[in-house]
């Protein structure tokens, strides 16, 4: 056999260019055939999911007897994407995060899971310095039918009488809310039952701690009342520095309050 006589020849072969775009289509035909083979297998083939037998609350330990598993098709992965939690094993000695609640029949998503050191945590742990969490006393009706939610921001109006005239006022405006609970302190948008109307009994937030003084002074005043009033949505995606709104009403709380010295 001549070497030199074979190179030749797949020399003259490669630099034919009918020949060339012959090989490059083939070599792509395979390379085609071989990916969707590939994802068509995948597609078809079934996976078992882990999805939820029972209604799981914010905070609640997800156990073994509340978690089954279904298969599926693979075509559902990707449609799903991949937050959806596809192990067993990954919800494990984990939590229903902050937030977020489980229905009965529901997989499980990542952003809906938490672990124990995450669940322990009061919220409060990246307040800034020089702020001091306040709850204000609210029902269903002062949040206009529990329609004020967290990560809202809201103002507070101070109402009360004075001098026979009837004040109210903007007092303290920009407040972000953190938490809606109810009597047992549980968020009220993922520990409620379909049947029953949500009942907020508080709304959490954090304010600079001079303004936290005031505010409990004024729940403190015979005859005053503190309102939360929402805004728009543009309120809350553009929030401005949480400030005092009145001064005139901040004296009048002052000039009702006793400071204790030694």
């Amino acid at each position: 056999m001549n070497v030199d006589n074979i190179k030749v020849n797949i020399s003259r072969i490669l630099k034919n260019q009918n020949t060339l775009t012959f090989v490059l289509v083939i070599g792509l035909i395979i390379v085609v055939y071989f990916v969707y083979s590939g994802l068509v297998n995948r597609a078809v083939q079934p996976v078992s999911l882990p999805y939820s037998t029972a209604l799981l609350k914010e905070k609640q330990a997800i156990s073994n007897d509340a978690i089954s598993l279904v298969k599926v098709s693979g075509s559902f992965l990707t449609v799903a994407g991949s937050n959806i939690i596809q192990n067993r094993g990954q919800l494990m000695e984990k939590y229903v995060n902050l937030g977020y609640q489980i229905p009965v029949n529901s997989f499980f998503y990542k952003e809906a899971i938490t672990t124990i050191e995450e669940t322990n945590k009061t919220g409060f742990e990246d307040m800034p310095d020089g702020y001091t969490p306040f709850s204000l006393a609210v029902d269903f009706d002062s949040t206009y039918g529990c329609s004020i939610m967290p990560g809202n921001y809201i103002d507070i109006f101070f109402k009360a009488k004075i001098d026979n005239k009837l004040v109210y006022e903007l007092f303290i405006k920009s407040i972000r809310v953190e938490q809606v609970v109810d009597k047992d302190g549980n968020n009220v948008f993922t520990n409620t039952d379909d049947d029953k109307q949500p009942q907020p009994k508080a709304l959490i937030f954090t304010v600079p701690t001079e303004y936290k003084e005031l505010l409990e002074k004024a729940m403190m005043i015979s005859g005053v009342s503190l309102y939360p009033v929402p805004r728009n949505a543009g309120y809350s995606e553009n929030p401005g520095n949480t400030e005092l709104a009145s001064e005139p009403i901040r004296d009048f709380i002052i000039t009702q309050s006793r400071e204790i010295t030694n």
